[in-house]
Formats: C-alpha cells, structure tokens, sequence
C-alpha cells in the first residue's frame, strides 16, 4: 500500500476511535517528523498532546453552550474605572477569576441598583468557569423557577432539579426582585438548600438588598433561611452607584 493511502486508512481509523484531534494532527505532525528526525516515542508524545488540546476544546464548548448565555461577557470589557465603586471592588473580584472559590463553596452575590453591571461581572465570572471546563448554568430566577414547577407538574423534577442543584457555578440572575408565590419560594429554597448542603457555590444578582427580601417572599422566615445560607460562605459585591448603562446611553 502506498503511504499516501496508508496515511488515509490511518486517518480514517482514529476519527472512527474518536480521536479527532489525533486524526486532524497527523499528517501535518509526519512532515514534521520527517523534516526534525523525531523518536517515535516523540511522534506519539504529540500525537497525544493534541488529543488533550482538542478535547480540551470540546469540553470548554460544550460548558459554553450548556450554560445559556444570553450574551458572553468577558472581564476584559468592563470598566472598572468608571467609578469609585467600581475601583474599589476590582481587586476583590478579579480574585474570583482564579475559580478557588468553588472548591470552597463560596457565593458570590452582586446586589444594587439596576444598569450598574452586576448581571455582566457574574456573567464574566460565570465564563471564566466555562473556561475552566467547570459545570455552570446561567439562568434569569423567574425561567429557573418556571421550568421547575413545569417540570414538577409534568413528572419530570428530579432530572430538572437535578440539572440546577448539581452545576458546580449556578448563576441565579434577578433572584428576589419579583415577588414569589408559595410553589416558586418553596422551589427557590430547595434550590439554595441542596447547593448549600453539597457546598456548591450559587451566585445571585439582586435589585433588592437583603433586608427587603421579606416582601418577596410569602414567608418571611423562609427568606430570612435562603438569605443565610447565601451569605453564610459568600463575597458580596454592592454596586450602589450611577447606572452605567444609562450613561453610556447619554455619551
């Protein structure tokens, strides 16, 4: 058989072993191989090296995808300059970004007014996570909520449940800014509840600072316990500043 041929076959036998970036490397890597006089022990080295590279890849996509972003936002893109409450809490977060945190369980919460970008620090956060090929799922609290008594009505909680209590970084968006009934507090509590038990981190973004969370809530001991359990292992980050996105809007 001729190489060119052989070289063919080969290809044709890592894609049907599932080793896509083995098959998209080789040829490229026997040039290569051929021009430096590598070891065959160094071919498969590399050989190696781009499977991990590729799969690596795939990993990073695949926690992109499942983690809805509305829109990426990257840390790079906020502007941390635009005001003193802003410069005072950069060094605080870009700690977050080396992701220590969620091994610890730790929460990370950003409460204020609207239009000062606390929605874009968690999404930014929530993407590092992506990066790190970390579960995480980005949701607005009232579709969390719906789904689940969807689900609930419907037969199906526990693999709906399962998919919120379980992500290593869920980021709850607009959690407590609209008021709840009775189904939509008891599902926002065994929510918290499982993530605390299992030390999962849960980052919220909120209008409403906790001491209003009573008039969310049908019963204001149940927001007092969620409103624990967040904060009991948590960084707060409080934008009270001026919108924003209002100002850029006026610019």
């Amino acid at each position: 058989m001729r190489e060119e041929d052989l070289l063919d076959v080969v290809i044709e036998k890592l894609r049907w072993l599932r080793l896509p970036g083995m098959a998209s490397a080789l040829s490229e890597l026997i040039e290569r191989a051929n021009e430096q006089n590598l070891t065959t022990l160094e071919v498969v080295s590399q050989l190696a090296d781009e499977e991990k590279s590729s799969r690596r890849k795939s990993a990073v996509k695949r926690r992109i995808d499942a983690a809805r972003f509305p829109e990426v936002n990257t840390v790079d893109e906020f502007d941390f300059d635009f005001d003193p409450v802003r410069k005072r809490l950069r060094t605080r977060y870009l700690g977050l970004h080396d992701l220590a945190f969620l091994d610890r369980g730790v929460n990370p919460l950003f409460i204020g007014t609207p239009g000062t970008g606390k929605t874009f620090l968690a999404r930014a956060l929530a993407y590092k996570a992506c990066l790190d090929a970390r579960r995480v799922i980005f949701t607005p609290a009232a579709k969390m909520l719906n789904e689940l008594a969807g689900a609930e009505a419907h037969g199906r909680f526990d693999r709906v449940f399962r998919k919120y209590a379980a992500a290593e970084l869920l980021v709850i968006d607009d959690f407590a800014s609209l008021e709840m009934d009775g189904t939509q507090a008891r599902l926002a509590f065994q929510v918290i509840s499982e993530r605390y038990d299992y030390r999962r981190s849960t980052s919220i973004t909120t209008n409403r600072p906790f001491k209003d969370w009573a008039t969310v809530f049908p019963d204001p001991l149940n927001a007092q316990v969620i409103a624990e359990r967040l904060t009991e292992r948590s960084e707060h980050f409080v934008l009270d500043s001026k919108s924003y996105r209002i100002q850029k809007k006026t610019r």
